[in-house]
């Protein structure tokens, strides 16, 4: 049994170490707000993670923006000023055409269409893959001690994690996530995987809804 002592030099050794969040904004927003019921404070959550770790060095905040979005642009250069570094890909529209199929009436053999997927036109920014780049940049720059935290649910990011612990054993990674829920559940089973494949040590599914108080508007 370890000593009260060992204890708290194991806690403080944790919370040392030199500290980087990566934030998939769309991602974690949406989760809390259909999975817990509550809508991320980004001003509060800066507040939350600077009282929190104080060795933390950057908070990475990603999410993709239309050419032509003033609001949400206004929006990032106040979270900038507050501490953030934005990281943003201009949005761009993908369409998915409509997709129909050939029905052929067994009375009069006559031949009509029938639409079975209707057309989509999504707005996508592939932040995720900026995210993950920079997050591995992050991780082999060296091997020194250091905390990685992860805010998200997306499966994606999974292999991007086992990847980080390759190049740096000495890494302590976080996936700072909505639990998992029968209802409207957006936590990935790939991640809720990883969790008990890794060592506890290094890496850790902490729930997101435990901090609502603190992070919520």
């Amino acid at each position: 049994m370890m000593s009260k002592n060992l204890v708290e030099t194991n806690k403080k050794k944790r919370f040392d170490l030199d500290t980087y969040v990566f934030i998939d904004a769309s991602n974690i927003r949406e989760a809390c707000r259909k999975s817990c019921g509550f809508c991320i404070d980004f001003l509060k959550f800066h507040t939350y993670l600077t009282r929190k770790y104080p060795k933390l060095r950057a908070i990475r905040y990603y999410e993709g923006v239309a050419l032509d979005d003033k609001k949400k642009r206004e929006y990032f250069e106040m979270l900038r000023k507050c501490g953030y570094i934005i990281c943003s890909l201009e949005r761009k529209s993908y369409t998915s055409p409509a997709k129909y199929k050939t029905v052929s009436c067994p009375k009069c053999s006559y031949n009509f269409k029938i639409g079975v997927a209707k057309k989509i036109t999504k707005m996508k920014s592939n932040v995720d893959v900026y995210l993950a780049s920079e997050f591995l940049q992050i991780a082999a720059e060296n091997k020194k001690p250091k905390r990685l935290i992860l805010v998200s649910c997306d499966g994606d990011y999974a292999e991007m994690i086992k990847i980080a612990t390759e190049i740096n054993s000495n890494l302590r990674l976080t996936v700072l996530a909505t639990p998992f829920t029968s209802r409207n559940n957006f936590l990935s089973s790939r991640l809720r995987i990883l969790s008990r494949e890794l060592d506890k040590y290094i890496f850790k599914l902490d729930d997101i809804s435990k901090i609502a108080e603190k992070i919520s508007r």
